[in-house]
């Protein structure tokens, strides 16, 4: 609670929000006919610090890389998804980073209008998916997909420095 004589908050009401994305790689169920293998790789989404007292939400991106490599013979079309976890919350409705106890809630999308939760697939959560074409004359190749974050405004959480891990999973 802020003294009666304070106006504005105090210099300790920001708060820092961080979603770190851990890129893990997941093998094929079962090998590509060419033989292929991809792997993730994503920064970390930083949200900067939170004002509880602000009326609008903080939003911010990332970008993934997903590389394919080619280690057979012949061309090949990968096709795959990309799946994110609840991340600690268990939950896509509301993702929450923690700090300590204390909760900040947010959430990740497809796109930057904020309106389809990346998940799993499940409830009204999409995955993203996409394709790219290996030949011998091309063995590698590198899509990027960007990741879009949200922290809803007007949140009563407490200071610190808030984090949550979420796992991607490649199906290709």
């Amino acid at each position: 609670m802020k003294p009666a004589s304070t106006r504005y908050p105090p210099p300790l009401s920001r708060l820092h929000g961080r979603v770190f994305v851990a890129a893990l790689l997941f093998a094929a169920a079962a090998p590509v006919a060419a033989g292929v293998t991809c792997t993730l790789s994503a920064p970390a989404m930083a949200f900067g610090p939170y004002d509880v007292f602000a009326a609008t939400q903080i939003t911010s991106s990332s970008t993934i890389s997903v590389t394919c490599t080619l280690t057979g013979n012949g061309n090949t079309t990968v096709n795959g998804s990309l799946a994110l976890s609840t991340g600690t919350s268990g939950t896509y409705v509301q993702r929450t980073m923690k700090s300590g106890v204390n909760a900040l809630g947010y959430n990740l999308y497809t796109s930057a209008a904020l309106t389809t939760v990346w998940g799993d697939g499940t409830g009204a959560t999409q995955v993203v998916a996409g394709s790219l074409t290996l030949t011998t004359a091309s063995r590698v190749q590198t899509v990027t997909i960007d990741a879009f974050g949200a922290v809803p405004a007007l949140q009563d959480a407490k200071v610190g420095v808030y984090n949550d891990n979420i796992t991607m999973t490649l199906t290709y």
